[in-house]
């Protein structure tokens, strides 16, 4: 063996060792790839899309909008395709914190991985907190922080049951967003060419700024400030990457269900707003309520004179914020127990029970959703407003890392003499959208910074400059600082050649690829054809 080979081979036994406790740790591999492919189209639909979209409108104009998110939209795929290259190479549960350190360096894997959980616990009563208000719809005299318990309750107990409930019960939940969005989009079009006699033929007329004042986009940084809703939307669009460490053949069903990102975006988001900016005008006032009983997508259906309408909307909202709470709590905990295996975090949090559930920390998750209830008492608006502003600035530095760990994958990939036609799954426009991604989170972490600057100081407004950004920074640093300490050496990335790339690789409970493409493929169901087109 040459020079070359000997070193790259030695290296990877040091990481065998180093991931020994991730290979002992046995979640179960029981996701198929209809429950990956439905929790990557339903994962993005919630509380984004159904509740924050008016205001974001109401800021940035019916056209601004469309912009604002079509711009995220482009990071989104950037992010989620390279996410999917190595995820689907390296299938691991919690996959951020430990592809970082592997690619990139082991105090970027560190600060990712825990600033990753923490995003997630902070869903999660940002989630809980909007949950919570939906039953006072119909029920108006009773607390918002009850219905916010008892969600809170069946949520925990769910995710007790196991990887395959949770697969089971997001595949249904997103079964019916899906639904409900695909017929509020012909309910929308029917609107629009003139279903309300009243309204008549409405087009484009709300758009038109000699009939709306601001129409149809109010200013370049307004735009740009709806860059915090945008970002909290399409957050969850990544947790395909977070399951592919429990899909029974990640090899085959990731990369499948990745590839519909693009139209993902395009139906459930652009086609959506465009339709709530065609309908209601700007200058409407409730238009920038973020209640959730007077939704943009609840309005809509007013208009369309459906009775029952509103009551049909909340529900829906109502479960996709239930299905968007299951999911945050699914992403936390696989996040912790994998930070636990790879001695990120205390080891006690890598056990896992007979169920293949990490017991401990959904404990320790569920503790932080009890967060949710002080949205009763101070507000569910305020509390909302706050979470999703250091959610956004989150979410951009997750996926600015994640994007710079995928060129440094490739880096090291071709480096250790491998080419790229041996990937399983391959980003589209290497490294094109990986640079143009880092060029628009760039661009947006500036005017985070310029807003900062050049606007008086509001706790909520600021909060991802006073608790996310530098959070980020400690956490770098204070890594960066220990194992300098520890191992009397300073370095900064890895030695592509020291890359490892081997271990940890599990394909799954398939004996082969074919044996899940047969099951895919030879289901003959009008909803797996709908499903295979879609994604």
């Amino acid at each position: 063996m040459d020079t070359t080979g000997k070193k790259v081979e030695e290296t990877h036994v040091e990481h065998k060792a180093t991931y020994a406790a991730a290979d002992g740790i046995h979640l179960h591999r029981k996701l198929e790839a209809r429950h990956l492919q439905m929790i990557a189209l339903g994962g993005t639909i919630g509380t984004g899309l159904f509740v924050g979209s008016g205001s974001t409108i109401s800021v940035a104009g019916p056209l601004g909008v469309l912009i604002s998110y079509s711009v995220v939209g482009i990071l989104v795929y950037a992010v989620v395709t390279a996410l999917g290259e190595m995820g689907t190479q390296v299938p691991v549960s919690g996959a951020f914190g430990e592809l970082s350190s592997r690619f990139l360096d082991p105090s970027i894997g560190f600060t990712l991985g825990w600033n990753y959980y923490l995003q997630w616990l902070l869903t999660i009563p940002a989630e809980l907190a909007v949950l919570g208000s939906i039953p006072q719809y119909w029920w108006p005299d009773v607390q918002a922080w009850i219905f916010t318990l008892i969600c809170l309750v069946l949520l925990i107990m769910l995710n007790l049951l196991g990887v395959k409930s949770f697969g089971e019960v997001e595949y249904w939940l997103s079964f019916i967003k899906i639904a409900a969005v695909s017929i509020f989009i012909i309910i929308g079009i029917a609107i629009v060419c003139g279903a309300n006699r009243e309204l008549g033929a409405i087009g484009f007329k709300n758009w038109n700024g000699a009939n709306v004042e601001g129409a149809p986009v109010t200013s370049a940084l307004a735009v740009m400030s709806t860059f915090t809703n945008a970002f909290y939307s399409y957050g969850g669009s990544e947790l395909i990457g977070v399951t592919a460490g429990e899909a029974k053949n990640p090899r085959v069903s990731v990369p499948r269900a990745i590839k519909g990102t693009f139209w993902r975006i395009v139906v459930f988001y652009l086609i959506s707003l465009l339709l709530v900016g065609m309908i209601i005008p700007l200058n409407d006032e409730l238009l920038a309520n973020t209640d959730v009983r007077t939704s943009p997508f609840t309005r809509v259906l007013s208009y369309a004179g459906i009775a029952g309408g509103p009551d049909i909307m909340n529900v829906i909202i109502l479960i996709s914020l239930f299905s968007a709470a299951n999911g945050a709590i699914f992403a936390a905990t696989r996040t912790l127990q994998s930070l636990a295996a790879n001695r990120m975090a205390p080891t006690f949090l890598v056990s896992v029970t007979k169920r293949g559930v990490p017991l401990i920390s959904i404990c320790i998750t569920a503790v932080f959703g009890g967060f949710a209830l002080i949205g009763a008492y101070v507000g569910n608006g305020t509390v909302f407003n706050f979470l999703v502003n250091i959610l956004s600035v989150s979410t951009l530095i997750c996926w600015c890392c994640i994007l710079v760990t995928h060129l440094r994958f490739r880096l090291a990939w071709r480096k250790q003499g491998r080419a790229d036609t041996d990937l399983i799954f391959r980003a589209p426009f290497f490294p094109y959208f990986d640079i143009l991604g880092l060029l628009i989170g760039g661009v947006v972490l500036g005017y985070f910074f310029y807003t900062a600057a050049t606007t008086p100081f509001d706790i909520v407004a600021h909060a991802p400059y006073v608790v996310g950004i530098p959070l980020f920074v400690v956490l770098a640093v204070g890594h960066k600082a220990y194992m300098t300490l520890i191992t009397k050496k300073f370095t900064i990335g890895l030695d592509p050649m020291s890359v490892d790339f081997d271990s940890n690789v599990n394909g799954g409970i398939y004996e082969n690829e074919e044996d899940e493409k047969i099951e895919l493929e030879e289901n003959k169901s009008v909803w797996a054809r709908i499903v295979r087109v879609l994604a």
